[in-house]
């Protein structure tokens, strides 16, 4: 996707004032940021989102057991989230690492307290970096990671609504409250076709100038009713639906062709502002060259 004059799709994503829900696929991360912007920047220009407050979040680095092991992986700044308690730390707490010291990691916990971890107890934590993001009232949020606590529970995936900010804590419309140790968010106005399994939206928004069949499918069929797409090349996004990321046999190829939906052959054959939908009853366009402005 490119362009610096975005304009608006057939159907806006969810907010306070409407019902309906619709999701953005986009097949990388850097795709998602920018598409990410471009819906906050047309929220808050259409006043639906309030004043920004800047926090921090905790993005996880996916470290394996071996990984955690390896003190040569640590340096200063990254964010060790307990899992276990231990003697004089809490679970859920977060500690900033500071050092590796006597073949221990030491990490600081709110209090400025330094505690050692070493690696037998890599099973006690996961390893994140600490990340800025703006936080307005209105804005929609995706929890990625599980919690379950006697006062609060969370489902890593799971799609919310900022009501409001108050002493750092972000309170939801559902009428939760995200604990202060809770730092495990992302904006959740575009996702990638991974992520979006298992979800169901009204509309869904294809971001992208090339996707793999399998993600295409994936995330086109998130959507109850509409379908758009927004591509700043129709060629490029024709040729990359013809390519699975599987790699079936030469007779189960040609068996699966005859029986399936082509995307390539969908695309080809409609009009040129219109594309034939994968699914049926689906509602289906493609935006060429252009921003997305939700």
């Amino acid at each position: 996707m490119c362009g610096t004059s975005p304009r608006s799709t057939n159907f806006p994503i969810d907010r306070p004032s409407s019902s309906r829900r619709v999701l953005v696929v986009a097949p990388t991360h850097e795709e998602i940021g920018r598409v990410t912007r471009a819906i906050r920047n047309d929220l808050f220009e259409r006043g639906h989102l309030g004043q920004s407050v800047t926090m921090d979040r905790y993005v996880s680095l996916q470290w394996t057991e071996a990984q955690k092991r390896d003190l040569a992986h640590y340096s200063e700044g990254q964010v060790l989230v307990v899992h276990r308690a231990a003697r004089g730390i809490e679970k859920h707490e977060s500690l900033t690492v500071s050092r590796v010291d006597s073949g221990a990691v030491i990490a600081r916990n709110a209090r400025g307290e330094e505690r050692g971890f070493t690696p037998v107890q890599t099973r006690s934590f996961s390893v994140h970096e600490r990340q800025s993001i703006d936080v307005a009232p209105g804005d929609r949020l995706m929890l990625t990671s599980n919690r379950c606590d006697a006062g609060f529970r969370a489902t890593n995936g799971e799609l919310v609504t900022v009501r409001g900010i108050e002493r750092g804590r972000i309170q939801l419309e559902d009428g939760r409250t995200l604990p202060a140790n809770y730092r495990q968010f992302d904006h959740g106005y575009a996702i990638t076709a991974h992520r979006s399994q298992g979800k169901t939206v009204d509309g869904v928004i294809l971001s992208a100038d090339a996707m793999k069949q399998e993600l295409f499918y994936v995330g086109a069929s998130r959507g109850r009713s509409e379908i758009a797409i927004v591509t700043s090349d129709r060629e490029q996004l024709r040729e990359s639906l013809g390519i699975s990321s599987a790699r079936p046999s030469a007779i189960e190829l040609a068996g699966e062709q005859a029986h399936l939906p082509q995307p390539e052959r969908s695309i080809q054959q409609a009009p040129a502002q219109q594309v034939q939908p994968p699914f049926p009853h689906h509602e289906i366009s493609i935006g060429h060259d252009v921003g997305l402005s939700l």
